[in-house]
């Protein structure tokens, strides 16, 4: 049995996936910041260990984790090794691209999921909930238009050839398909024991990739302005921490396509962000997008 019923919240299920959005965009500003002073690696190590200091305290609380179910096992393992990898990509686009891209692009996730779903869970959402995530995939092309650009193909081809993009594609990918095994995750527990248990594996998974990739990974990560950088490191994973938790309680409400398809509105959180803090420019062509993901997130709660 769970503490708390998060059943009685389902109607609230967007008000979760928008604040998990705003955490997520919160977050790629800050790592922007610090992807000056860490490699992306190591960058993605710290996010994860971070997030961990700060869940790990929700044990004392409540914990739930059946991990005697085959099942649940392989979704905990799966699931963070591939949120673990999503981590590496994403934190490797912000590196090589705008934070003003790298969010919008990600929006494309709930196409991804949208398949997933079904392949894995047989859900699909109803005809007004595709009209609601087509508006916000159209959304997020229309954030990738540039004004140096001409012809109607030519920002699609951005996505795939722009620095960043092609690892911020990558990212949507194994972040559609570690939501829709964290959707079956929290279906057998609950949404903070869930929390927890992948804030407890993702950095066993990163540490372990990155170290077979490069047995001499530990002195990368350990960098001489490690201290210097700790406040920062630790609101980062404050902010992840949060944007995890928001996450697990809207995929337990609603299907794990409009979880995310709301959750990519942190595109729109981006463009602001990244345009007042790093002067990031095409501020225009960006919001126009972000009102079509508006009308796209409108059609969605109503579906």
């Amino acid at each position: 049995m769970t503490l708390v019923d998060f059943a009685a919240f389902a109607p609230f299920w967007v008000v979760f996936s928008l604040l998990s959005a705003f955490f997520h965009a919160s977050r790629l500003a800050v790592t922007k910041h610090l992807s000056l002073s860490f490699s992306v690696r190591a960058l993605t190590l710290y996010v994860n260990l971070a997030s961990l200091v700060v869940t790990l305290p929700l044990i004392l609380w409540h914990h739930d984790f059946p991990l005697y179910e085959p099942v649940f096992l392989t979704v905990v393992l799966v699931g963070g090794g591939l949120s673990g990898v999503g981590g590496w990509a994403l934190n490797t686009a912000i590196h090589r691209s705008d934070v003003s891209l790298v969010g919008p692009v990600m929006t494309l996730t709930p196409g991804f999921v949208v398949v997933i779903e079904w392949l894995i869970i047989g859900d699909l959402p109803g005809s007004l909930g595709l009209l609601g995530l087509l508006l916000l995939v159209v959304g997020a092309y229309v954030l990738s238009v540039e004004r140096e650009q001409t012809g109607l193909l030519a920002p699609l081809r951005r996505l795939f050839t722009a620095p960043g993009s092609v690892f911020t594609l990558i990212a949507a990918f194994c972040f559609a398909a570690a939501s829709t095994l964290g959707r079956v995750g929290v279906q057998m527990t609950d949404p903070l024991s869930f929390s927890v248990i992948v804030a407890i594996i993702n950095p066993v998974v990163l540490f372990t990739l990155f170290s077979l990739q490069d047995h001499r990974f530990y002195r990368e990560a350990f960098p001489r302005d490690l201290r210097r950088q700790l406040r920062p490191l630790l609101l980062l994973g404050v902010l992840f921490a949060l944007m995890r938790i928001a996450d697990q309680i809207a995929l337990s409400l609603t299907l794990a396509s409009y979880a995310m398809a709301v959750k990519r509105t942190a595109g729109i959180f981006s463009v602001l962000l990244g345009h007042w803090y790093y002067g990031e420019g095409h501020l225009a062509a960006r919001l126009a997008g972000s009102a079509v993901m508006l009308v796209g997130l409108a059609i969605l709660t109503q579906s």
